[in-house]
């Protein structure tokens, strides 16, 4: 072997060497899920016992769809079942399986899902910062000389506000997914309270699933809520194909439990098992409450 010889070859083994740590480090691109669940108590008392989760079985059936501010395609590549074939699979852990058939089961599982929206600072919009110089400006007068004109048509920003107000009554906000709750819990740390308020900078990808008593809504047409569970991650730098699998995995071990506060779990992107990240939990809490209505 020459000496060209031997130089492409050492070239072609060290692009394979940073290729093959290339696709290590998108493997292991680590997904950070922020879980959020709620049940009530008497629930907990026939679901939680010493020789584990108590054998439930459940029928799914499509809640609302959060599409967002901005146009998502990856939202809409997988289909409702191939989201509840994931999310059927690993609530296994919780020993949840599907119902033989639609009109019997314990419990009839809502799925909502989709991304948040984040609503933009009206300050930033305006670009009312500190180096505007009628941003505090003590003279209302002079600060209508400068925008007064901005806004003629008060008719115009009334119907734009209607139509504002219906399209956000279809949108889910990132405090909706339990960060607000978890915002409000006495004796919140400086740390915790920080990163809380960075989650909800962004959009989040989400799944909620309400479970009710599905027993009773077929005997007596009443809706019983007996437990709520959000999860969800951020949507910079994802797409909603790898990261509903990903939301499935991580919430596996909290359907149908009442936290707390909240918990924080970390895997992969994608399907597969690459088991990657640590787990943590905050406490456990006897009563849930309903979600926000929408």
């Amino acid at each position: 072997m020459n000496t060209l010889e031997r130089i492409a070859l050492n070239i072609t083994a060290g692009l394979s060497v940073l290729s093959l740590a290339a696709a290590s480090v998108t493997a292991a691109k680590t997904a950070r899920v922020f879980v959020d669940s709620e049940a009530s108590v008497t629930y907990n008392e026939v679901k939680e016992s010493d020789e584990g989760a108590k054998y439930e079985t459940y029928v799914f059936i499509q809640g609302k769809f959060y599409p967002g501010s901005f146009k998502d395609k990856s939202l809409s590549i997988p289909s409702f079942d191939e989201v509840a074939s994931t999310l059927a699979e690993n609530m296994k852990q919780r020993n949840y399986y599907p119902s033989a058939t639609p009109e019997q089961g314990d419990l009839l599982v809502v799925v909502h899902y989709g991304v948040t929206s984040v609503q933009q600072d009206l300050g930033e919009l305006f670009m009312l910062d500190q180096s505007d110089p009628y941003a505090d400006q003590a003279d209302p007068e002079q600060f209508a000389e400068v925008y007064d004109d901005t806004f003629d048509d008060i008719q115009r920003v009334d119907d734009l506000a209607r139509v504002n107000s219906a399209a956000h009554a279809n949108s889910m906000n990132n405090s909706r997914l339990g960060m607000g709750r978890a915002l409000n819990k006495r004796h919140l740390t400086t740390t915790e309270e920080f990163d809380l308020r960075v989650e909800m900078e962004d959009e989040r990808y989400f799944i909620i699933l309400m479970a009710y008593d599905y027993s009773k809504l077929r005997q007596t047409k009443e809706k019983e809520l007996l437990w709520t569970t959000r999860f969800s991650l951020p949507a910079v730098g994802t797409n909603f194909v790898d990261a509903y699998p990903a939301l499935a995995r991580a919430a596996r071990n909290y359907y149908g439990t009442s936290l707390e506060e909240y918990a924080k779990s970390r895997t992969h992107f994608g399907t597969g098992s690459v088991d990657i990240g640590t787990l943590e939990t905050v406490g456990v809490e006897n009563e849930g409450e309903p979600p926000p209505e929408n």
